[in-house]
């Protein structure tokens, strides 16, 4: 019996680890109830991950004129399914995420795709992010984040 396997499509992403009044960051969450997680989305024709991000940033969550801090690197993982797991079949995303300072007392207002945005103390981040990858990523950043912070 042939099977046609066919790959998932790979897709590059971009978006941020905001960081707030206080040392807290902006996470987002989807209407399809895909969890916590940062705002972040695909990106566009010939847009540069940074720019993309920017504006992920501001349509997601409705915060604009953040500072550059840091670019946090890059991870990978497949799309989430509508059960809130991985859909390995159709998308294997690349994700590119920078750290920014928001500016001071800034609203979050959830837009586009949003259902909530919420400001998180940096230290139950880890805790509140629901995809098992992005949990790894951010322990892996997670000192460069609190140095950030640490600096304000």
């Amino acid at each position: 019996m042939d099977v046609d396997l066919k790959e998932p499509k790979r897709r590059r992403s971009a978006g941020g680890v905001v960081i707030g009044d206080g040392g807290t960051i902006a996470l987002v969450r989807s209407h399809r109830g895909k969890g916590w997680t940062f705002p972040k989305g695909h990106i566009d024709g010939d847009e540069t991950d940074e720019e993309a991000a920017l504006r992920e940033i501001k349509e997601e969550c409705g915060i604009h004129d953040l500072e550059f801090v840091d670019d946090l690197g890059t991870y990978e993982r497949y799309r989430i399914g509508k059960e809130g797991t991985d859909d390995d079949f159709s998308e294997f995303k690349e994700i590119h995420l920078f750290l920014f300072a928001a500016p001071a007392h800034s609203a979050l207002i959830p837009s586009m795709e949003i259902e909530e945005a919420k400001w998180i103390p940096f230290r139950e981040v880890a805790e509140v992010l629901t995809h098992p990858k992005e949990k790894v990523w951010f322990a892996s950043v997670f000192t460069r984040v609190r140095e950030a912070i640490q600096r304000d």
